[in-house]
């Protein structure tokens, strides 16, 4: 027995039936789509057709929704959009915009920092430095991490520097790399002299590190151990050579001395028997307490260009390169003048003797307590 149709099944049966007897109708699709993009868009609110009346659709209507289906289908589908990839240059920063307390962190790839013409260093991935001095002494506080530098050679002692904490290592034309642990600094050498040093105080070096040497330092600069082509520079009084350097006043002015004066006001003047206003004299409490490390610096350049001078002069060559290096501590009154020389390790003593004549014309700026201080000098010929 089989199952009474509804009507509405019966009338999509017979419209079934009449639309396959029927022939395609020839339509202008160009007119079409024409007419159906400039009809607007159906109110989306607006009641739904009922079944019956969608049934009641002529043949035409049915055609004309196979055209709109042509027309999207001929289009294809709209094409998914290019995501943008964002490129990390690994271009050096620029070290000499850097300000001054710009602090450095590398994330999982090292960072590398380039003074152009003068040093070069690279912080290690996950590691954190402070550009704590710029101009003519760098100086970067390492934070955390390590870091590697190579630092062009200059006539000028002590160009670029690493703190760790209370530790300074310095050089002036090198490749070293500094890695800072919990209590430790750890420095190794690859070309050229490291100083470590405490630093803030411009005391002698505790260790001198050459190449192919390394170190394991306390975090103050003055106790460590190290292995290799390494020597503790004040640990032993046996490997030095302490000068007294005697006040010496020129009889006349000479182009040799460099005197550093601190300008003082007009006022200040000292009257004479006759009324008349000799030199100026500058109040103490007008002077630094040391000081700083750009006079330092200064006269060290002066005190290098005489012990190059000196190791050329007093030195045998018979065509061999000669080289010798040696932590040269000077001791300076608060008037500026040196009043002791110390060599570590010695130098011939003819050399010395040529040194300390010389130094007798150099002096610092004055200020209240002097200074005491050491550099690493290499000398060659």
């Amino acid at each position: 027995m089989s199952e009474e149709r509804r009507p509405e099944e019966r009338a999509l049966d017979r419209l079934i039936l009449e639309l396959r007897e029927q022939a395609a109708p020839e339509l202008d699709w160009q007119r079409l789509e024409a007419r159906l993009m400039r009809e607007p868009l159906p109110d989306p609110r607006s009641a739904s057709v009922s079944f019956l009346s969608r049934l009641r659709l002529p043949a035409a209507g049915l055609a004309a929704v196979a055209a709109v289906t042509t027309v999207f289908v001929a289009h294809g589908p709209t094409p998914t959009p290019t995501k943008l990839t964002a490129r990390v240059s690994s271009a050096p920063l620029d070290g000499d915009r850097l300000l001054l307390g710009t602090r450095v962190t590398a994330g999982n790839q090292a960072l590398v920092v380039e003074h152009r013409g003068r040093a070069r260093w690279t912080l290690e991935p996950h590691s954190t430095a402070l550009v704590s001095e710029g101009g003519e002494f760098l100086t970067v506080k390492l934070e955390s991490g390590a870091i590697a530098a190579q630092v062009v050679p200059n006539p000028k002692p002590e160009t670029f520097a690493v703190e760790v904490g209370g530790t300074r290592v310095a050089v002036h034309g090198t490749a070293f790399r500094v890695e800072r642990l919990a209590e430790r600094v750890q420095v190794a050498v690859s070309e050229g002299t490291v100083a470590v040093e405490a630093s803030g105080v411009h005391s002698a070096p505790a260790f001198l590190l050459r190449r192919d040497s390394r170190g394991n330092f306390a975090l103050d600069g003055r106790t460590g151990n190290v292995e290799g082509n390494a020597s503790a520079v004040v640990a032993d009084a046996g490997g030095q050579s302490h000068r007294a350097v005697a006040k010496w006043t020129p009889t006349a002015p000479t182009a040799s001395v460099a005197r550093a004066r601190v300008p003082a006001p007009p006022s200040l003047t000292q009257p004479t028997a006759s009324g008349a206003a000799t030199e100026p004299i500058t109040p103490v409490h007008t002077l630094p307490l040391q000081p700083t490390i750009s006079e330092i610096e200064t006269g060290v350049s002066s005190a290098l260009g005489l012990m190059n001078r000196c190791f050329h002069d007093q030195t045998r060559s018979t065509g061999i390169r000669v080289s010798a290096t040696t932590g040269l501590t000077l001791s300076v009154a608060p008037d500026g003048t040196i009043q002791s020389v110390t060599f570590a390790p010695p130098l011939a003593p003819a050399v010395e003797d040529c040194a300390v004549n010389g130094l007798r014309a150099v002096t610092f700026a004055r200020s209240v307590e002097g200074v005491s201080f050491t550099r690493v000098l290499e000398l060659a010929r």
